[in-house]
C-alpha cells in the first residue's frame, strides 16, 4: 500500500535509497571478492610457467656475463705453455705431464672473483618478461604486462679445470683446457623464489702435438696425471 502523507513518502524514499545503496555495496563487494579470486586463480596456474621462463632468461643471462667476465678478465693473458709442459718419447706418446700448480691456482681465484663480481652485477638491474613469453604465444611475444625478475647470487662458485685429446688431423693430436664453473642465483618474481643452478665451461688454452690420442688422465688440482696403461 503506497504511504500517505509527505512524512510517509519521504521515509519510503529513504528506505528505498538506503535499500539501493546496500545492494549495491554487496554487489560491489562481490565483484571485488570474484575479481580477487580469479586473479588468485590466475596466479597460480600461471606461477609454473613463470617460473619456467623466469629460470630460463636466467640462466641464459648468467651465463652471458660469466662467461664474458671469464675471456675479458681471465683467458686472455693464459697461454698453454704457462699452465703445464708435456714430454713425449720417440714414438710419439706422452710419457710426462709438468703442471704449473701456482699458476693453476691462480686462474680457480680470478675466475671466482670474475664469477661473484659478474653475477654480483646481474644483481642491480631487473629483468622483465611479458606475458605474452608466459602464454607461449607468438603473436603476443613482446606485450602484455611485464612481470619483474631478480636474480641475487647463491651459494658459493665451484671452478675447475677439464681437458680433453682430439684427433685433429692424420697423426695429431689437439689437447684442449677448459674453465668449468658451477654456481647458483636466486630468481625472485612476485610472490614467490626459486634456485637456478648455472653451469658453463669456458675454452681456456689448447695446443697441437704430434701422435695418437694419449690413453690418460690429467689431475689440475692434485697436480698428477696418469698415463694410463
Amino acid at each position: 500500500m503506497f504511504p500517505r502523507g509527505p512524512k510517509h513518502i519521504l521515509r519510503f524514499i529513504n528506505r528505498s535509497l538506503l535499500n539501493r545503496g546496500l545492494i549495491s555495496f554487496l554487489a560491489l563487494c562481490l565483484l571485488l571478492f570474484l575479481f580477487m579470486e580469479g586473479f588468485f586463480i590466475l596466479e597460480r596456474s600461471l606461477r609454473p610457467a613463470i617460473l619456467s621462463q623466469a629460470e630460463l632468461k636466467a640462466n641464459m643471462l648468467a651465463q652471458d656475463a660469466v662467461n664474458l667476465a671469464i675471456m675479458e678478465k681471465v683467458v686472455q693473458d693464459v697461454l698453454y705453455q704457462d699452465l703445464l709442459f708435456v714430454k713425449q718419447d720417440d714414438q710419439g706418446k706422452i710419457v710426462m705431464v709438468q703442471i704449473n700448480t701456482m699458476e693453476i691456482n691462480r686462474l680457480m681465484v680470478e675466475t671466482t672473483m670474475a664469477t661473484q663480481e659478474a653475477l654480483k652485477a646481474l644483481e642491480k638491474d631487473s629483468v622483465k618478461i611479458s606475458l605474452g613469453e608466459v602464454l607461449d604465444s607468438y603473436l603476443l611475444a613482446a606485450h602484455g604486462p611485464k612481470i619483474n625478475v631478480k636474480l641475487i647470487p647463491a651459494g658459493r662458485v665451484n671452478t675447475r679445470l677439464l681437458d680433453s685429446f682430439e684427433e685433429a688431423g692424420i697423426n695429431q693430436v689437439r689437447h684442449k683446457i677448459y674453465l668449468d664453473v658451477l654456481t647458483e642465483v636466486r630468481v625472485v618474481i612476485p610472490f614467490t623464489s626459486t634456485e637456478v643452478e648455472v653451469h658453463t665451461t669456458v675454452p681456456l688454452a689448447d695446443a697441437l702435438y704430434p701422435g695418437e690420442v694419449p690413453d690418460m688422465v690429467i689431475d689440475f688440482h692434485a697436480g698428477a696425471f696418469n698415463p694410463g696403461k
